[in-house]
């Protein structure tokens, strides 16, 4: 009777014991979900993929010095008017861009190119057109344009490339801190790839591919690996080629958010079209991409172009020879230790001038909307891609 008497009450105290145990592993739990939450969304519609409301977006900001009087349109080329190029003749490297609602199908006639982009989706494809790349904009905390929307269009018309954010380091453009933009991509990689398989997921190009963004994207890999175990995942990259101000405050890029510095590259409004520090950048995001295990990833350069006004040293001659020189740089370089082995080691696979018209920043203007001509700049486009081929 006695030991009965104590074999319960040894029974009860190890009941008690595995109760609190529970309980304790249970407040731990939650405490471990509490703290995960944030960083690990489990609910793509509340947690992260949130569309945006129509006043929340990209800010223009300060790209060049206050420059006062807008600079005036780019001149028409030395044709009224050009031939359009049969689409079996377009260029597949050399595309543009639209920043100001036109006809795509004339502009890809006009400067003899296979493919373009808008910084939007678009709900459908035209046939026998320029192929359009899709982008969804990221910001800190929403999406544009809505998931339902992206759904609808990567299931309806497969096979496209889709370029995750715009310039997600720069305060006037997508905003968005490296962490935040790994779940992003994370989870719009997942949405897009399950609505269409065959979808190209590129990520979203950074200003310009100085050291200061290169460890941005340093941290959104360093995130994404954290997060989800693995490399991120790309069928593209992308990078912008300027060469702009990284200085809080001042005109330029200034520093991406997130980042406790102060200053990066200093560069002048002098050093805005030279050619070396063009080159180097692109240079270098190969060797970055080589380095994080992406040799065999296409490069896509989605932006470049002079933004500064003629009135700051660069008349629309000189911008023409920019074109020039930097479409034959990017038509012949190769390296076979950091270039595409795909693509016979180029460096870059695709490029797209910023832009074929452009109320802001006019000055390497492709065309002229009011009568469909070319410009100065247009022209030298068309001789350049028609002259080095496909």
């Amino acid at each position: 009777m006695r030991k009965r008497y104590w074999g319960m009450i040894a029974f009860g105290v190890v009941l008690l014991v595995l109760a609190g145990w529970i309980d304790w592993r249970g407040a731990k739990t939650r405490l471990q979900a509490d703290v995960a939450e944030p960083a690990t969304p489990t609910s793509i519609e509340q947690i992260v993929l949130r569309a945006c409301s129509s006043s929340q977006g990209s800010n223009l900001g300060p790209l060049v010095p206050e420059q006062g009087t807008p600079a005036p349109v780019s001149p028409l080329g030395e044709k009224e008017t050009a031939t359009p190029i049969p689409g079996n003749s377009w260029s597949a490297r050399a595309g543009f861009s639209i920043s100001t609602s036109t006809d795509p199908l004339h502009w890809a006639q006009m400067l003899g190119s296979s493919w373009y982009l808008d910084w939007s989706v678009q709900g459908e494809t035209e046939a026998n057109g320029p192929e359009h790349w899709q982008m969804v904009r990221v910001h800190e905390d929403c999406i544009t344009p809505s998931p339902e929307a992206i759904r609808a269009s990567a299931s309806s018309y497969p096979g496209q490339v889709w370029i995750i954010g715009n310039e997600p380091d720069v305060i006037w453009q997508d905003n968005t801190t490296a962490p935040s933009y790994a779940i992003f991509y994370h989870e719009l990689y997942q949405l897009i790839k399950i609505s269409d398989p065959t979808a190209r997921l590129a990520v979203g190009g950074i200003a310009q591919a100085t050291p200061l963004r290169l460890q941005y994207l340093d941290q959104v890999l360093a995130t994404y690996q954290e997060l989800y175990g693995e490399l991120l995942p790309a069928d593209w990259w992308t990078v912008h080629g300027y060469v702009l101000r990284e200085e809080k405050g001042s005109w330029g890029v200034e520093i991406p958010p997130g980042m406790d510095v102060v200053q990066g590259e200093l560069y002048e409004v002098s050093d805005h079209g030279r050619l070396d520090l063009f080159e180097s950048q692109l240079v270098a995001f190969r060797q970055w991409m080589k380095d994080n295990g992406y040799q065999y990833t296409p490069l896509a350069l989605t932006e470049f172009g002079i933004l500064m006004p003629t009135s700051y040293g660069f008349p629309y001659e000189s911008i023409a020879e920019y074109l020039e020189q930097t479409f034959a740089w990017l038509y012949e370089t190769e390296d076979a230790s950091t270039g595409d082995p795909g693509d016979s080691y180029h460096l870059v696979q695709k490029w797209a001038w910023f832009s074929v018209t452009d109320p802001n920043y006019p000055s390497s203007n492709l065309g002229d909307l009011s009568t469909g001509n070319l410009t100065l700049v247009g022209e030298r486009f068309r001789n350049v891609v028609s002259q080095e081929g496909h």
